[in-house]
């Protein structure tokens, strides 16, 4: 009896699991939610030729820095640095491989949403 108990609450437990991985999978990134709007909105404003200038401003707009969250003061430092060091990082990753995939005609919005997170990928392993 004992045993049955424990197999179905391991059961209940990978099931569980299961569905909260499937679902922080299908949560779109903040990054492809931010820049169809950024793109519209620049193009918009802004004219020829400053308009040609549009993919680059949004991946920097929509590439946040990491927000100020206060924490314990002996680190503080070290994480600010490291949080800033991989923002940087993504930002020049994805200003030299992902700028060009898109235009204010074509912005190809997946395709630099992917080349962004590859590039998240990649700074997240030198950090």
């Amino acid at each position: 009896m004992e045993s049955k108990r424990v197999m179905m609450l391991v059961t209940i437990m990978i099931v569980m699991g299961n569905l909260l991985i499937q679902t922080e999978a299908q949560s779109p990134s903040p990054f492809i939610s931010c820049y169809p709007g950024c793109i519209v909105s620049c193009a918009i404003q802004k004219k020829l030729p400053n308009a040609l200038m549009c993919p680059l401003s949004c991946i920097k707009t929509c590439l946040a820095p990491p927000s100020a969250i206060p924490s314990p003061p002996s680190q503080m430092f070290l994480t600010n640095e490291i949080d800033h060091n991989n923002y940087y990082c993504k930002l020049g990753c994805a200003t030299r491989h992902c700028v060009s995939l898109s235009s204010v005609q074509n912005p190809n919005v997946k395709k630099v949403a992917d080349c962004v997170d590859s590039c998240s990928d990649k700074c997240s392993t030198k950090n």
